[in-house]
């Protein structure tokens, strides 16, 4: 890109801790550093059941600090829970949150961070309404899964449950100052959580480097988040004990995540919101099953930096075309898809899409104002319509239409 016109800003605040083990290592020190009283823990009741939360509330009892587990976070989050899970914490008294989890997770505890500090209700405080202010409570932030790169974004997604559509807190204020990435913790998730996060991981990347507001910082995360992610993430689908695999995807989630945080990301996601808002469709996997749809169609104004993501994967495109390499980007993100049994769409689901249907979905995504206008290529409604109708069942014999 060249630099005569262009300007960026980067707020790098978060303290950052990668390891196996990181967290029984140093949690504790870090939040009597802090001189705050109380941990309030936002996390689910899959991960107490699969003995995270033990481990996370063993070195806090060790250390003799005083905590609440707060484990009622569901996927997608409503603007209800969180504005229901504020009582709790302030009935705890508690002074600092650590959220602990996926993107659920994330999305939860930065939304719980507004709702205690600013009045009113917490959908009051999404892009385009009351501006959030740096007086929230302090957050740490612990990723249970390899994909959601919440751990170091400005955003938390919220479901408006009313409206049937996914709304978006934005600020900097946002962004956890502590983070521990530890592998260690991702070992046990299911494969399909596996396959689900990581190609969200790889959207991000993919996402962030063709976006508008990107930039040479972010730029050179997303190239070395999609290297890894390339190389490491179908190891990792195929033997859940190869712990450098592992590390290396969870890392690059982060990468990503960081990535996006500072440059945006496109119109994936904002087809992928409502189908997550409506149907219920998990985020990794919506993302996943639209990627190359939206790579086909954003494909004219990026050619050059699809080409160079193609080259780097298979250097031989060298050779051909700048226009056939960022071509051959498409079915290189099919094969990796289909190599950890990702779906080409959304046939599976028990609903037969009726041109009403679509065209809501269209305005919905039209209305992900924190996505649709980052993209590289500008979207009407008609061309999202046409995105949809690629990968949803839209008569009774669930037949997709290409």
């Amino acid at each position: 890109m060249s630099l005569l016109n262009a300007s960026f800003h980067l707020n790098l605040q978060t303290d950052l801790k990668f390891g196996y083990e990181v967290v029984q290592q140093e949690l504790s020190d870090k939040i009597k550093a802090t001189g705050k009283k109380k941990v309030f823990v936002c996390t689910d009741k899959g991960l107490i059941s699969s003995g995270v939360v033990e481990k996370i509330t063993q070195v806090l009892e060790d250390a003799s600090i005083e905590y609440a587990v707060y484990a009622e976070i569901e996927p997608n989050p409503s603007a209800h829970s969180v504005m229901e899970g504020m009582k709790s914490f302030q009935l705890e008294g508690a002074d600092l949150i650590i959220a602990l989890g996926g993107g659920s997770s994330m999305d939860f505890a930065k939304a719980l961070a507004v709702a205690v500090t600013h009045p009113g209700h917490v959908l009051e405080y999404s892009l385009g309404g009351k501006p959030i202010e740096d007086k929230l409570p302090l957050l740490f932030a612990i990723p249970t899964t390899v994909g959601t790169g919440s751990e170091v974004t400005i955003a938390s997604v919220i479901t408006d449950s009313d409206g049937g559509r996914k709304l978006v807190l934005g600020s900097p204020y946002l962004v956890p100052k502590v983070v521990f990435v530890d592998p260690a913790l991702t070992l046990g998730l299911p494969r399909k959580h596996v396959a689900a996060t990581g190609a969200d991981a790889l959207v991000h990347a993919i996402e962030s480097y063709v976006s508008l507001p990107a930039n040479p910082f972010t730029d050179a995360l997303a190239l070395q988040a999609i290297r890894m992610l390339w190389t490491y993430l179908p190891q990792t689908y195929a033997h859940a004990d190869n712990l450098e695999a592992r590390g290396q995807v969870h890392l690059a989630s982060t990468l990503a995540g960081m990535s996006f945080s500072l440059g945006g990301l496109g119109i994936v996601h904002s087809l992928s919101h409502p189908m997550s808002a409506r149907y219920g469709v998990p985020h990794g996997l919506a993302n996943a099953v639209i990627l190359p749809k939206v790579i086909a169609y954003n494909l004219p104004a990026s050619t050059e930096k699809y080409a160079t993501i193609a080259r780097m994967i298979d250097p031989s495109l060298h050779s051909v075309s700048m226009q056939q390499a960022g071509k051959t980007l498409i079915p290189l993100v099919e094969e990796l898809m289909y190599s950890i049994d990702i779906p080409q769409n959304f046939a599976h689901l028990d609903h037969h899409f009726t041109d009403e249907d679509i065209a809501q979905l269209a305005e919905d995504a039209m209305n992900d104002h924190g996505t649709v206008h980052y993209n590289p290529r500008k979207a009407v409604k008609e061309d999202i319509e046409a995105i949809y109708k690629k990968v949803l069942p839209v008569n009774i014999d669930e037949k997709i239409y290409h």
